[in-house]
C-alpha cells in the first residue's frame, strides 16, 4: 500500500469509526438510551426556574425571567416558555427532572470538568473509561449490531467510551453510508506492520457497518417534519436507527453553545427552543410507532452556571445543575433536592445530587444492572 492511500484511508476511518472491540454477548430485547450533552454548560436556573426564590431576582437583576416567560409545573417551579414539548412530557407524566447534579471540589475548567462527569472520577482522579463503559462492553457486535455506540452530528467520543468499544461517528446516514462505501473490504495480510494491521481491523468493522447501515437504515421513512437545525437532524437520523432493525444500545448527541458568558438572554432561549423542538418532533414519531417505552433521554453538562449574572448580561462558569430525563418508561416528577439560592459557596450552587446517583439510576433501572459500580449511592425512582 503506497503511503499516500494509507494516508488518505486513515482520515476516512478516523472520521467514522473510533476504535475496535471483542466483547462478550448481552442478553436483551432492543432499548435505546440517548445521551445529549448541552454542551458548554446549561444554565438550569433559566431553564428550571425556582420562580418564588428571591434570591433568584436579587441575583439576577437583567436574567431572571418574569412570570408571564415561564410555563409553571409545580409549585415553586416553572419551566422556560421555550420548553414547550417538554412542559407538555412533564404534564403527562413521561419527563423527570433532576435537582442539584454535581461533585465534590468542582472544578471550573470546561475540559477537566466533562472528564470528571463522563468518567465519574473524583475531582482528582483520572480515569480511562466513562461511566457507561462496563455496560456497554457486555454487548457482543452483530449483523444488526455493528457497533456498543453511536455518535450522531458534532457529538465527540469525549470520554464517554473506553478505548476497547467499537462507537461510530456519523453525521447522517446517507453520508455515512456514501463515505463508508469508499473502503475496500478486500482482506490484505497486513501483519507485517503493526500499524497497516490496525488499519485493516478498522476496515473491516467499517465495512461490516455500512453493509449493517445500507441493509437495515438506509430506506427508514420519517413521517414527522423536523426543523432544519443541527440539533433537530441530529434526533432525526438517531431516529432513523431507532425505527430500524439496527440495535444500538446508546446514541449520544451534542448541542454546543451554553458557555453563555455575554449576552445571555436571547442565545438561551435559541438554544432551549432548537432542543425542545427536536424533542417535541422525536417523541412524537416515536409515540406514532409505539416506541417511546423503548427510548430514554437523558441530558447532561460539564457544569451549571453561577447563580449571579456578570457584567456582560451573561453567567460564568458555576457547579450544581437541573437536568432532564424523558421516556416512555419515565415516571415524571422532580427529582433530587433543589439546591438553596440562599446558600451558596462564591455565588455558586452547592450540589445535593451526585452525578453518580444518576448513572446508578440509569445502570440498575434502565439496563437492570444492579451490581454496577455506582450501587453504593442512591436510587433515583424516575425509572
Amino acid at each position: 500500500m503506497k503511503r499516500r492511500e494509507f494516508i488518505k484511508i486513515s482520515a476516512i476511518l478516523s472520521a467514522m469509526i473510533l476504535l475496535p472491540i471483542d466483547v462478550k454477548a448481552k442478553k436483551n430485547n432492543k432499548k435505546t438510551l440517548i445521551l445529549v450533552e448541552l454542551n458548554g454548560g446549561n444554565d438550569a436556573l433559566n431553564s428550571v426556574i425556582p420562580f418564588n426564590e428571591s434570591n433568584y431576582y436579587n441575583l439576577r437583576p437583567s436574567l431572571a425571567l418574569k412570570k408571564d416567560e415561564i410555563n409553571i409545573i409545580e409549585k415553586d417551579f416553572g419551566l422556560n416558555k421555550n420548553l414547550s414539548n417538554i412542559t407538555k412530557l412533564y404534564k403527562s407524566g413521561s419527563a423527570a427532572i433532576v435537582h442539584g447534579l454535581g461533585y465534590d471540589s468542582p472544578n471550573l475548567s470546561h475540559f477537566r470538568s466533562i472528564e470528571i462527569v463522563e468518567t465519574a472520577s473524583q475531582s482528582k482522579e483520572y480515569l480511562k473509561n466513562g461511566w457507561i463503559s462496563s455496560e456497554l462492553r457486555k454487548y457482543d457486535l452483530n449483523e444488526k449490531r455493528p457497533a456498543n455506540a453511536m455518535l450522531i452530528g458534532k457529538s465527540k467520543k469525549a470520554y464517554l467510551f473506553s478505548n476497547d468499544l467499537s462507537v461510530l461517528k456519523i453525521k447522517s446516514i446517507e453520508e455515512f453510508i456514501r463515505s463508508s462505501s469508499n473502503i475496500n473490504d478486500n482482506k490484505i495480510d497486513y501483519n507485517i506492520n503493526r500499524s497497516l494491521n490496525f488499519l485493516n481491523k478498522q476496515e473491516d468493522i467499517l465495512v461490516k457497518a455500512n453493509k449493517a447501515i445500507s441493509k437495515y437504515a438506509s430506506n427508514v421513512d420519517i413521517k414527522t417534519i423536523f426543523n432544519q437545525t443541527d440539533i433537530s437532524n441530529d434526533f432525526k437520523e438517531a431516529l432513523k436507527v431507532i425505527k430500524s432493525d439496527l440495535d444500538i444500545p446508546l446514541i449520544k448527541i451534542s448541542q454546543k453553545g451554553y458557555d453563555t458568558h455575554a449576552n445571555q438572554m436571547s442565545k438561551h432561549n435559541i438554544l432551549l427552543k432548537e432542543f425542545d423542538d427536536a424533542i417535541g418532533s422525536f417523541v412524537n414519531e416515536l409515540k406514532e410507532e409505539d416506541l417511546y417505552k423503548d427510548v430514554l433521554i437523558v441530558t447532561y453538562s460539564e457544569f451549571g452556571r453561577r447563580v449571579k449574572e456578570n457584567g456582560s448580561l451573561g453567567t460564568d462558569h458555576g457547579t450544581a445543575s437541573s437536568h432532564f430525563v424523558l421516556g416512555g418508561e419515565v415516571k415524571g416528577g422532580m427529582y433530587g433536592k433543589a439546591p438553596s439560592l440562599n446558600n451558596l459557596d462564591k455565588n455558586n450552587l452547592i450540589y445535593t445530587t451526585h452525578y453518580r446517583t444518576y448513572y446508578n439510576t440509569i445502570l440498575t433501572k434502565w439496563f437492570g444492572n444492579k451490581n454496577n459500580q455506582f450501587n453504593s449511592y442512591d436510587i433515583l425512582n424516575f425509572l
